[in-house]
């Protein structure tokens, strides 16, 4: 079949303008005055917003509009808000068993667990396809995730650490075991690879390790040799070691001020800095430089999620077409910042929360993410996300317990 060009060139200006459109349409409403107790408010929100992210047995759903799945990365961070504040554990149990029956057969946890296609949702807010299907690649570029799997023995080992639940822990042994297997065959001299949008920055276009995903990975083996010494029947064929992993990780990543995005890239990341503190990866005075690094180079209210910006040359090109290359270089996300706070609190900095606070209690929601002015990014292609369930946990991190890792 002949394809006419000149009919194609129309369908896409068509769409462009629809969906220019549609997102110029969207505006954020001011709903509330004057608040007293920001903080309380701001809580309270965050559990409630938690609470009805769900769909039949999907719970802890990433946000209600573009990304209304469970996704694994999203129901993780979100999880550590709940552990900082010893509340919903149930939540997480029920993330950790559906997500226990959707691993691959090789042992690859699923990237999200939802609609079958959610670029229909994005373009057009439609949803196409079956509903509950395990997803195990990006949508866009069709890379498999490096962080799913030690997200999911990290919250394994932190929900029997809290629950001290070993019957749910035993149903899912096999299953942390497969899991912890497939991790290990995925490494190349002792680090996680991948290939681009393989972790959470999915317009940052660089292959190998990144620091999101191996700091996680490296806890993530401290967590399943804690499992091991509670559950003797959680063995893995594959041996590997804690403190050697380490070494590893610090000699490609750190470069005597912060932790690298990469090993090849001089580029400070924060939520896997901020993570690495968290974790107890860092020493004292090694998680003191990352903060003094931040906070001397930071020229905005909230956090970005790198210092300096990502170099052109590692943006995804095709994202130039609809003006989205910014997405993670020029947007100010929440949760990076919220988990940056989390590190100084368990530090005992003094930290602010006041910039999330206000437009929050402003909008009466908890957005993606943010402009340069502190207000919901709003763009003709994709707006930020609304009730966003990674702000909301993260938030909750950061003005509770850090102590808990």
């Amino acid at each position: 079949m002949k394809i006419n060009k000149r009919n194609v060139i129309i369908l896409v200006i068509l769409l462009l303008i629809f969906l220019y459109l549609k997102n110029k349409r969207l505006n954020f409403k001011v709903i509330n005055g004057n608040i007293k107790d920001k903080r309380l408010y701001c809580k309270n929100l965050a559990f409630e917003t938690i609470h009805k992210n769900r769909r039949d047995d999907l719970m802890i759903l990433a946000g209600n509009r573009f990304y209304s799945d469970m996704w694994t990365r999203d129901a993780f961070i979100t999880s550590l808000g709940l552990f900082a504040h010893k509340k919903d554990l149930e939540l997480i149990k029920s993330v950790l068993a559906k997500q226990s029956k959707n691993i691959r057969e090789d042992g690859l946890v699923p990237l999200r667990i939802g609609k079958k296609n959610y670029i229909t949702k994005i373009l057009f807010n439609i949803e196409l396809g079956g509903d509950n299907i395990p997803i195990y690649k990006d949508d866009k570029v069709f890379s498999e995730p490096t962080d799913s799997n030690p997200q999911f023995i990290i919250t394994s080992w932190l929900y029997y650490k809290f629950t001290k639940n070993k019957n749910f822990i035993k149903s899912i042994k096999n299953e942390i075991v497969s899991v912890f297997d497939y991790m290990i065959k995925n490494t190349e001299n002792g680090l996680l690879q991948g290939k681009y949008f393989h972790s959470w920055y999915d317009t940052f276009a660089f292959n190998g390790p990144d620091l999101f995903s191996n700091v996680l990975y490296l806890y993530s083996i401290k967590c399943f040799e804690n499992l091991k010494k509670i559950f003797p029947e959680i063995n893995s064929n594959y041996t590997t070691s804690y403190i050697k992993i380490k070494n590893i990780f610090m000699e490609k990543f750190w470069n005597g001020k912060y932790l690298k995005i990469n090993p090849n890239i001089d580029v400070m990341e924060t939520a896997g800095n901020s993570l690495a503190i968290l974790l107890n990866i860092l020493n004292n005075k090694q998680s003191k430089s990352i903060i003094n690094y931040i906070d001397s180079n930071n020229i905005h209210k909230v956090t970005p999620v790198t210092i300096p910006k990502m170099p052109s040359k590692y943006l995804w090109l095709p994202g130039y077409i609809v003006g989205m290359q910014g997405y993670h270089n020029d947007r100010l996300w929440l949760w990076p910042h919220n988990i940056y706070n989390a590190a100084k609190n368990k530090l005992t900095y003094s930290y602010s929360t006041d910039s999330i606070e206000d437009v929050t209690c402003k909008y009466g929601m908890f957005f993606e993410n943010l402009n340069y002015k502190i207000e919901p990014y709003v763009h003709w292609f994709q707006n930020t996300e609304i009730n966003f369930s990674e702000s909301c946990g993260s938030y909750l991190l950061s003005i509770g317990d850090t102590n808990f890792f």
